[in-house]
């Protein structure tokens, strides 16, 4: 390489040692010196005033939960009014509905961040997702392919320790309607959340420290927060909310070390998937689904279940790349 230039680490060009900018992708390259994860650096390529975040916010977990409301009202009311029914307030609390209503809330959501993404903040959508690189399907189904095999591996051993756990049922056109659902619902939901959590949030967060420890704590903390109301008692919910941490830690720290959300991506919609067609709760959000197994919540044993998923997974993902792992810990 040339003495007087510089490479820019994202792109390859060759820039002249006093340059701030690259003269071909416009990056920083000022921050060549940190050996961070350089994830959190794709925040700065647009506008960051607080307002554009705090609008995006508004628009993406708020307005598009009424929009979908304020849809499905008139939708139904149409239909009551040319039937000459009742509304039977029992549809509400059908797992199908509520699946349904989940489908179209994250629809619209993914909608609004987009918008907000490419003209409130002026970035490219593409940016939440990796640092440059094309969308790595084949990431997505090696990290739902390791989280699929451990928790499986996981189960069988559960079940050979515990076989009385476990309640199994099979109701054919019951399953299979929830196949169909979930087979187009979990994808769109966990992968914004992917977008939003690990993507937009974890970003924002990082133009406010360069710790990435930090920042992954923090937006760990957030997304287990949102998920106290999944459970159906405090004990419940109090689980739920510190396995949505421990998860949390591990997309955050997979998505920080590989410098994108692929992995993430693949391991949270097998997850949802799993959970709810395999092996549900009757206590979790909606635990009323006719999934193939059915076990009582363990709100003290799950968590450290988790805890051995979730090393494992990490050791299969980055058995080779100790460096990507540690560069986040710092």
């Amino acid at each position: 390489m040339d003495s007087g230039k510089i490479t820019c680490p994202w792109c390859g060009t060759l820039n002249r040692v006093s340059a701030r900018f690259c003269i071909s992708c416009g990056r920083r390259l000022e921050d060549l010196a940190y050996d961070g994860p350089r994830f959190l650096f794709n925040a700065r390529e647009g506008n960051n005033s607080l307002w554009r975040y705090i609008l995006t916010i508004i628009l993406t977990l708020g307005a598009s939960s009424i929009l979908v409301g304020i849809i499905l009202g008139v939708f139904f009311g149409i239909i009551l009014v040319l039937s000459h029914r009742t509304f039977d307030i029992s549809i509400l609390f059908n797992p199908f509905y509520l699946l349904i209503v989940a489908g179209l809330v994250f629809s619209v959501a993914y909608i609004f961040l987009y918008l907000s993404v490419r003209f409130l903040h002026n970035r490219s959508f593409r940016s939440l997702i990796n640092t440059g690189r094309e969308i790595d399907w084949r990431r997505m189904v090696k990290g739902a392919l390791a989280w699929f095999l451990v928790i499986s591996v996981l189960d069988i051993i559960y079940f050979i320790l515990s076989p009385r756990s476990f309640k199994f049922s099979f109701e054919p056109q019951s399953f299979f309607l929830l196949a169909v659902i979930a087979l187009i619902v979990f994808p769109i939901q966990a992968s914004f959340e992917e977008v939003f959590f690990r993507g937009y949030l974890l970003q924002a967060l990082g133009l406010l420290s360069k710790k990435p420890i930090l920042v992954l704590i923090v937006n760990s903390l957030i997304f287990a927060g949102l998920h106290w109301w999944n459970g159906s008692n405090p004990v419940t919910s109090l689980s739920i909310v510190i396995s949505a941490f421990i998860i949390g830690l591990m997309l955050g720290l997979i998505t920080l070390a590989d410098d994108g959300i692929e992995l993430a991506v693949g391991i949270h919609i097998i997850n949802n998937l799993y959970v709810s067609l395999i092996h549900n709760s009757p206590d979790s959000g909606i635990g009323n689904l006719p999934s193939l197994v059915v076990t009582p919540p363990s709100p003290y044993l799950s968590p450290i279940i988790l805890i051995v998923a979730v090393l494992i997974v990490i050791f299969i993902l980055f058995k080779d790349r100790r460096e990507d792992i540690l560069k986040v810990l710092r």
